[in-house]
């Protein structure tokens, strides 16, 4: 059963259907956000805040946007704001304590060994173009979806994809030439 029927159905006083829409795109949206939040709580406690937030705002939807793409720019607005929260609430602590803020290896997506590099390269990119090319070519978004999702004309999301790339293409590029560089120096100091 498609979204929109659905959705019909939840507005027509079949609330229990909504739990349908949650189990379709919880999992999807939990992958979307550990590109933005660092911690499974926040990850969690944010993607619950934004089925809430749909549900009560479901009278609202149009579908002239896939319901996937306003699902996804709510809780891209839910997690802006609990990083914003955080950033206030974090005091800058400079000794060995401090917890690593990057995301765990078993939060990176792709599962083998060169898709995890390739995800940890994601990572270094540029908030905006890490997340377009997440939802473009993870989450398999048009890109008047990814549009809804990051707020922004579809032209920013061709022009974000599209440098996106070329930094991604970049970097692979000069941290191959390094890794090589670095073998032949090895294997040079090991034989001499």
């Amino acid at each position: 059963m498609d979204d929109a029927e659905i959705i019909r159905q939840v507005l027509a006083g079949q609330h229990h259907r909504y739990a349908d829409l949650v189990q379709r795109y919880q999992e999807p949206l939990i992958h979307f956000l550990r590109r933005i939040l660092n911690s499974d709580e926040d990850i969690l406690d944010c993607a619950q805040e934004a089925f809430v937030a749909v549900y009560r705002n479901l009278n609202r939807y149009s579908q002239d946007q896939p319901f996937r793409a306003w699902l996804y720019a709510i809780a891209r607005n839910k997690a802006i704001d609990i990083v914003r929260k955080r950033q206030r609430e974090i005091t800058v602590v400079l000794d060995e304590t401090l917890e690593d803020l990057r995301p765990r290896p078993e939060e990176i997506w792709f599962e083998k060994e060169q898709a995890s590099y390739l995800a940890k390269i994601l990572n270094e990119l540029p908030a905006h173009y890490a997340q377009a090319l997440f939802l473009r070519y993870h989450q398999d978004m048009s890109y008047t979806e990814i549009a809804t999702v990051l707020q922004v004309p579809v032209s920013r999301v061709k022009t974000y994809l599209h440098r996106g790339k070329e930094k991604l293409r970049q970097e692979l590029e000069r941290r191959d030439i390094h890794e090589r560089d670095g073998r032949r120096y090895l294997g040079s100091t090991i034989s001499g």
